[in-house]
């Protein structure tokens, strides 16, 4: 049986969204999400690698939220003293563009071709279009701050443009560009909480051990991986345990 055209139609969207949304991530990366206050570490999936990388969705249904991607040493220790700042805020001009394309895509264009009709779709691909014109002229007034070229942003524009899911996604692609050096455990120590902190550590933990299972037994690598695990247990051991 084929589906009516309208069903693949937003299926592709959907799918397409969390196509661009999708991250490969190495065994020793992270992604640090939200800003403000309230910050949390996204990690792939380690356990169905693609291309040797650990694949990551951040929840599509926070595609304001800005992504901050950060590496941590396999072997040795952290920086102790976390220098990391998040860049200035300037996303959050974006958000309601952000959520009203959401909308218009997700809620307007399906209702229209499913239960209202044509002028209810034809009304979201205006709204979506509106707000995406919108968006990449703020980008584009704001581009030194979120450090954009002439050519990054001509090509961010032809993807928001000519594929709508993608638009979507504009909020995490200018943080993305942004390249933290600072190690990643040495970060979460100051902005995650607690309960997040210990979390993330055992992830670490698991993949130190996934490390050191492929390393040749006593070689110094292997040494390194061991002596970098028994510290982050041991930081385990002392993390409160949440109730």
């Amino acid at each position: 049986m084929i589906p009516h055209p309208e069903v693949v139609l937003v299926i592709g969207m959907v799918a397409l969204y969390l196509y661009d949304s999708t991250m490969l991530l190495a065994s020793n990366e992270a992604v640090l999400a939200g800003g403000k206050k309230r910050w949390g570490a996204l990690f792939g999936a380690d356990n169905v690698p693609m291309r040797n990388k650990e694949p990551l969705i951040p929840n599509p249904f926070l595609p304001h939220q800005p992504l901050y991607r950060f590496a941590w040493k396999m072997e040795g220790q952290s920086d102790p003293t976390p220098s990391w700042s998040p860049p200035v805020n300037s996303y959050a001009r974006l958000i309601p563009s952000v959520w009203l394309m959401f909308l218009a895509l997700f809620a307007l264009i399906p209702l229209g071709l499913f239960a209202l009709g044509p002028w209810v779709w034809i009304a979201g691909m205006a709204l979506f279009y509106v707000n995406a014109i919108l968006a990449l002229t703020l980008v584009w007034f704001k581009r030194a701050d979120y450090a954009v070229s002439n050519w990054r942003f001509a090509a961010l524009a032809f993807e928001c443009l000519a594929c709508p899911p993608f638009a979507l996604n504009l909020v995490r692609h200018l943080s993305l560009q942004f390249k933290p050096t600072e190690d990643f455990i040495a970060v979460m120590n100051q902005y995650l909480s607690e309960a997040e902190r210990e979390a993330a550590l055992a992830k670490i933990a698991r993949r130190l051990r996934h490390a050191i299972d492929w390393e040749t037994e006593a070689s110094p690598r292997a040494a390194a991986l061991t002596a970098h695990l028994q510290t982050i247990e041991s930081a385990l051991c002392r993390a409160p345990k949440s109730s």
